[in-house]
């Protein structure tokens, strides 16, 4: 018996003349009859309408990585615009055709690109171009009043005070604040917004690319799993190997939720170790001030380095897609059409495999070999946990 058939008698036998009643303030209302929906609380709940909805979008799907679907959650991409509504329309008619729907209102769009993403104030005096923070090595704009970093001021040299400068923002050579194309899309008399980032299955996509937004959204919500541990974790009663153990298991899984994909820049390494190594002396009762180093808090701890955890993700998720034979290996050749501006492109996540396997020495290292790789990947992250005879790390134990 096959799988779909099976599923038919189950559906059969578990659907067939259902009723039931709502208790409200312990009363039972009368007994009404269920035709549409599954049982809510149901183990079998999600494998039987992930069944049926397979069996419904055979005739008109696409496929994966150009569609992905989760539960009930659906993602399509494509190359333009046009494509795009072609293939929402095609979902939406196939959809009503089997008896479902779309819901439109919650339907949104996002056109990825270099500079098409939403630019947000950071710090106290964010930076007329950039909108991030400045500090010392900056200019005043004579006309808006906001300061300017020195690599965004298109000054060549040393800068000095000049009470006539005029950014590159008020000169309207910067990029838009809001780089979207448009803001809203027509699909069948529908008006649908375009968002500049949102959110898939716990990760932050942004319009403009980058991982930055997404280690932003992961910062706020392991601090957020922090503070309701902070009782366990500060504990005197609990040992500080224990609290690493809760530290790693219940804040850095937190943290680096999605980090496997990540390619981060210098500045978002930074701000990952500057909000992990907050927590870290937080539960070891260390201020800043005492000046104890950050290895010899993570050796009593037990867990590595914060860029260390992200590079351990990055190698065992490139490992498993390596070993992958559907789509998953094919996105590892998938090219993307784009136009290349000026100056050095970003970092892709290819560059950062190929940089953190000549830094672990996995250069010879056969990630088909699952047990080869996963194993290699395990003692290379182990050897940095291992302190020099002589560090401050060292002489702590």
């Amino acid at each position: 018996m096959g799988v779909e058939e099976w599923a038919i008698r189950v559906i059969q036998g578990m659907y067939t003349d259902v009723r039931s009643r709502v208790r409200v303030n312990g009363q039972y209302s009368e007994e009404f009859g269920v035709g549409v929906g599954v049982h809510q609380g149901s183990v079998l709940s999600p494998l039987l309408f992930i069944l049926v909805l397979e069996a419904l979008s055979r005739e008109f799907r696409t496929g994966v990585p150009w569609e992905l679907l989760y539960a009930d959650d659906l993602a399509v991409i494509a190359d333009s615009l046009e494509e795009c509504i072609t293939k929402l329309k095609a979902w939406k008619e196939g959809m009503e055709s089997k008896g479902l729907r779309v819901n439109m209102r919650k339907t949104k769009f996002m056109v990825s690109g270099p500079g098409l993403d939403l630019l947000r104030d950071t710090g106290a005096h964010p930076c007329a171009v950039c909108r991030s923070g400045v500090g010392v090595n900056s200019i005043q704009c004579s006309q808006c009043r906001l300061w300017v970093h020195k690599n965004c001021s298109g000054i060549i040299g040393r800068l000095t005070a000049n009470p006539l400068y005029v950014c590159p923002r008020c000169n309207g050579q910067a990029r838009p604040i809001d780089g979207r194309p448009f803001t809203q899309v027509d699909v069948d008399g529908v008006m649908l917004d375009v968002e500049t980032s949102f959110c898939y299955l716990g990760d932050m996509l942004c319009a403009g690319g980058g991982c930055e937004l997404a280690i932003i959204t992961r910062c706020c919500t392991a601090w957020g799993k922090f503070k309701k541990l902070l009782p366990l974790l500060t504990s005197k009663h609990v040992t500080l190997r224990t609290r690493g153990k809760i530290f790693n298991t219940c804040i850095r899984s937190a943290l680096l939720h999605g980090s496997e994909t990540w390619a981060p820049a210098a500045p978002d390494l930074q701000r990952l170790r500057r909000n992990d190594r907050a927590m870290i002396r937080w539960l070891c009762g260390v201020k800043p001030d005492d000046e104890i180093p950050i290895e010899s808090l993570l050796d009593r701890l037990g867990i590595q380095e914060v860029s260390e955890a992200v590079r351990t993700r990055r190698l065992r998720w490139f490992g498993h897609v390596t070993r992958a034979t559907s789509c998953i290996n094919d996105t590892l050749s998938l090219t993307v059409p784009c136009v290349r501006g000026r100056g050095r492109p970003r970092k892709t996540w290819s560059e950062c495999v190929r940089s953190d396997r000549r830094s672990w020495n996995l250069d010879r290292t056969d990630p088909h070999n699952k047990t080869e790789w996963r194993l290699g990947v395990k003692i290379a992250g182990r050897l940095l946990l291992t302190p020099v005879p002589g560090t401050p790390a060292a002489d702590d134990k």
